[in-house]
């Protein structure tokens, strides 16, 4: 007996020692504790009663009762109003020892769970690890934005460093000097490749210079720079009402003012009456249909390879528009309606073999779907033809004669009546 009190006492000292949820487990078990089933719930209810003590001591509380060993041996159990609970018949050790450990846990006695390490419980925990989380996600956003920003700092410094104007061309003028056309450019040797303002010297050339059409800038690395110049092609020139000739490209935009000697290299247009305008801008027209037209027919030229081959353009009557072609012939076209597919029969017979170079005369396009040429006339009277100041009645001629045909009767008429 003695030796099992004291044991019991090792026991109890051992459980004082334990701290949080594990005061609340259940101790493993020695053979010499097993003493049989009779004594199972005496001892259950002694611990039981023991752990009450220990809670009524943390609280404050005096406990209502002790146990106390009696010589004899036998011992009395401690009330508080409750009496141990033996087991029901048909239980096992088992069962009954489950049943004790869930009656102990702290839900069921109402002890409150101990906070965890650092005065924080599990919620407070979990906040923190989310400001950690944050805390690193800043970090990180903030290395990634100082690393763009120093590259960006370094492909600069690299740019301005090392990347210098050291050759500068100018290609495809003939009409304007380089160094000046270069000075209006406005970069130099020396000059950044990258950040000098070439925008700002295109718009300076196509302003200062009207026969410029477009002006383009590449960039050959490491220091080479290249402008190249599209120079418009001169197609008419008008005389003004004011005085002065206006010579004009295929878009009617004047390129430059002069006399009767300097536009002679350009047709003349006759029928459009204008009172002028400055170089580079559009030429405006007492009659904007006549000015259309003109564009109309000048980019039809361009369009089918024949740009520029124009010798005079013969406006007076939009129904009846002639042009002189190389002062070769005298083309109508009639007016502007289906002028595409005219102009391409135009391109296919003086492209073709349909005329040998010495062959002058009058094609006729206005039927549309056909040409009636006379290669008979001679170039005063392909001039007087293109001019309007012939008689043509043999151009006139609608009947369904084939292509090429020459109404040599027709023409001799022509001749009599001249002599």
């Amino acid at each position: 007996m003695a030796k099992r009190e004291n044991e019991r006492a090792q026991s109890g000292e051992k459980r004082e020692q334990l701290t949080g949820l594990d005061r609340f487990a259940v101790p493993e078990r020695t053979p010499t504790q097993t003493g049989g089933n009779r004594r199972t719930g005496e001892n259950r209810a002694k611990r039981a009663s023991k752990q009450k003590k220990q809670t009524a001591s943390r609280s404050g509380s005096a406990p209502a009762k002790t146990q106390t060993a009696q010589p004899s041996g036998k011992r009395t159990q401690a009330t508080q109003g409750t009496q141990p609970s033996k087991r029901p018949s048909g239980q096992s050790g088992m069962t009954a020892r489950v049943q004790g450990t869930q009656k102990l846990t702290p839900q069921k006695q109402g002890v409150t769970q101990r906070p965890l390490g650092g005065g924080r419980t599990g919620r407070d925990r979990v906040q923190h690890l989310r400001k950690i989380v944050r805390r690193k996600e800043r970090r990180a956003r903030l290395t990634k934005i100082i690393a763009v920003l120093l590259s960006l700092v370094c492909g600069v410094l690299a740019l301005t460093a090392f990347f210098r104007v050291e050759q500068l061309e100018i290609v495809g003028l003939t009409r304007y000097e380089t160094q000046g056309v270069l000075n209006t450019f406005g970069i130099k040797q020396g000059d950044n490749l990258f950040f000098c303002d070439s925008l700002r010297g295109q718009k300076r050339l196509l302003a200062q210079y009207p026969y410029f059409e477009s002006v383009s800038v590449e960039r050959d690395l490491p220091s080479r720079m290249v402008v190249t110049v599209k120079e418009a092609q001169p197609i008419a020139a008008v005389n003004s009402t004011q005085g002065g000739w206006f010579v004009l490209d295929k878009d009617c935009r004047v390129l430059e003012r002069t006399d009767q000697e300097g536009a002679k290299d350009a047709a003349e247009v006759l029928g459009l009456r204008t009172p002028g305008a400055e170089p580079g801008q559009t030429l405006p027209a007492e009659d904007p249909d006549v000015l259309e037209a003109l564009k109309t027919l000048a980019n039809g030229l361009d369009k089918v390879g024949l740009g520029g081959k124009a010798t005079l353009y013969n406006l007076q009557d939009l129904d009846s528009i002639w042009f002189l072609y190389e002062e070769r012939f005298a083309v109508c076209v009639g007016d502007t309606k289906n002028l595409d597919h005219k102009l391409a029969i135009l391109q296919a017979l003086v492209t073709g073999d349909q005329f040998s170079p010495s062959d002058k005369g009058s094609i006729n396009l206005a039927l549309g779907d056909r040409a009636i040429t006379n290669t008979s006339l001679s170039a005063g009277e392909v001039e007087k033809t293109a001019r309007g100041q012939a008689t043509i009645q043999h151009i006139e001629n609608t009947s369904d004669d084939t292509e090429g045909e020459s109404d040599q009767d027709t023409s001799d008429s022509d001749s009599s009546e001249e002599e």
